[in-house]
């Protein structure tokens, strides 16, 4: 598809471009705030007036939708914030109750700063038993946690089923081996390096998802071998995502999107446009190609939309990049696909779909997609693209 120009509101430049699952990190965050400050003006400079915002196309598109600029009046409130699981999120609405918009911001900055310590694997709170503290204690003793860390498990748990054992939180020894010679890498290019084989393989052997136990009656949490580990990089941030966006609809936020970290749930209708639509692009995998800055961009509201892809979080051995989406058959990143999205009611579902898209191959991604009543859009390393047809219908012409 050709884009001639995309014209966004301020905001939209960091809410509705869809990216990999995750922060680059290859950066530090004052880098990511940088960057995305200067996406904003880049997309500040290109938004001419306000009948053009949330469009995309030539100036005839804009001309025969002028109906759409009566609703132009409602203001945009948006709300950025850069401290919750190493990413960006982006609050978006069009309303004119400026104190009611704070009072779920403020909701929302709770729930942020809740989640980010509870579904942490990397960091410890005080005060807090989060994924890292039961890893420690794997092997040694049950942990007592929150609800929502056994919400968590026993979803993950139904995910390992759904996705044929490809998505599982029990790969943690082996995804934190990759993970740690990422960060070495990272930190010490001249150092570069991948696990060695023989350490993959041991890492390997110990990712039974049974090894994970629940009382749900004491509320607590055991790992019954000392070697499993639990890793929910694929799946916390868009449960937590799903969770945040019903507090905020509980306190009367009723249209918008909430993105983080290109995770995006659409609620809602966009008064600025006659049909109630959301316009949401897909980032281009290829980042050289700067004249095509987005792969697609679809018409959509009331849903979700997530990306997986390897252009984001990856280090580079002898001019080879290693990305952290990693297929348990091999144990080394997946090769298949450069992106994959996927549109679902469900921003859990849509958040583990698309990593498990980006590990099978696409008639297995096809057929999945069907039972679970989603869409999907592909791009392989080709820059082929595969859509299933309810993609297809939602895209921007």
């Amino acid at each position: 598809m050709r884009i001639k120009k995309i014209f966004y509101p301020l905001a939209m430049a960091l809410v509705i471009t869809a990216c990999a699952n995750g922060a680059n990190e290859t950066e530090d965050k004052k880098d990511q705030v940088s960057q995305a400050e200067e996406k904003v003006e880049e997309k500040e400079a290109e938004a001419e007036t306000k009948v053009e915002d949330a469009k995309v196309g030539d100036e005839k598109e804009i001309e025969e939708n002028q109906e759409d600029a009566k609703s132009t009046e409602v203001p945009k409130l948006d709300k950025t914030y850069y401290d919750y699981f190493d990413t960006v999120t982006t609050l978006l609405t069009y309303s004119d109750d400026e104190e009611a918009f704070k009072k779920q911001c403020d909701v929302l900055e709770e729930e942020l700063a809740r989640y980010h310590k509870l579904y942490n694997s990397y960091d410890s709170f005080e005060g807090v038993n989060n994924f890292r503290t039961i890893n420690e204690k794997a092997g040694i003793e049950p942990v007592k946690v929150d609800t929502e860390i056994i919400e968590l498990i026993e979803y993950s748990k139904e995910m390992y089923k759904l996705t044929d054992g490809n998505i599982n939180v029990a790969m943690g020894s082996l995804l934190g081996l990759w993970h740690q010679y990422r960060e070495m890498s990272i930190d010490n290019p001249e150092k570069a390096a991948i696990p060695p084989e023989d350490e993959l393989i041991k890492k390997s052997e110990h990712e039974n998802i049974d090894a994970i136990e629940i009382d749900k009656e004491n509320s607590t949490v055991y790992i019954n071998d000392p070697n499993v580990q639990l890793d929910i990089g694929a799946i916390g941030k868009g449960y937590a995502t799903e969770k945040m966006a019903e507090k905020l609809k509980e306190a009367g936020f009723e249209r918008g999107i909430l993105s983080v970290g290109g995770d995006d749930v659409i609620i809602g209708e966009n008064p600025n446009n006659s049909e109630g639509n959301w316009k949401i692009a897909v980032q281009n995998p290829f980042l050289e190609d700067k004249e095509n800055p987005y792969s697609t961009i679809v018409n959509v509201k009331n849903t979700s939309v997530v990306t997986s892809g390897d252009y984001q979080r990856f280090f580079t051995v002898d001019g080879k990049n290693y990305h952290h989406i990693i297929d348990p058959a091999t144990r080394y990143p997946s090769d298949k696909w450069k992106s994959v999205s996927v549109k679902a009611d469900s921003i859990a579902l849509a958040d583990t779909l698309s990593t498990y898209f980006f590990i099978v191959d696409h008639e297995t991604g096809l057929k999945k997609a069907a039972e679970n009543k989603v869409e999907a859009f592909w791009i392989d390393p080709e820059g082929n693209e595969y859509k299933t047809e309810g993609w297809e219908e939602m895209e921007d012409k």
